[in-house]
C-alpha cells in the first residue's frame, strides 16, 4: 500500500507506455547524427513531426496512463497546467 503523499507505483503497462512516449519524443526532437544523412525537405520534416506527435497523443490517451497521470495530479506531484 502506498504511504500518503508517496508517489504511486505505476503498473507495468504504464511504465512501458511512458517509455514509448519518451522514445518517440527523443526520436522526434534529437537530430540524427551523420553527414551521409539524406537532405530532408521542410515539408518532410513537418510530416515526420506531425506523425510523431500523433503517436505520442495516442499513447497518452491510454486509459492506464490517463488514470496514473490523474492520480499524480490529484496528489499535486505534477506541475499545474497552463
Amino acid at each position: 500500500m502506498n504511504r500518503p503523499g508517496a508517489i504511486p507505483m505505476p503498473s507495468e503497462s504504464v511504465v512501458l507506455t511512458l517509455a514509448r512516449i519518451a522514445s518517440q519524443v527523443q526520436a522526434t526532437l534529437v537530430p540524427k547524427p551523420g553527414v551521409d544523412r539524406e537532405r530532408v525537405s521542410v515539408q518532410t520534416a513537418r510530416n515526420d513531426r506531425r506523425r510523431a506527435m500523433e503517436s505520442v497523443l495516442v499513447l497518452l490517451d491510454d486509459p492506464a496512463v490517463r488514470e496514473y497521470v490523474a492520480e499524480l495530479e490529484r496528489r499535486g506531484l505534477l506541475p499545474l497546467k497552463r
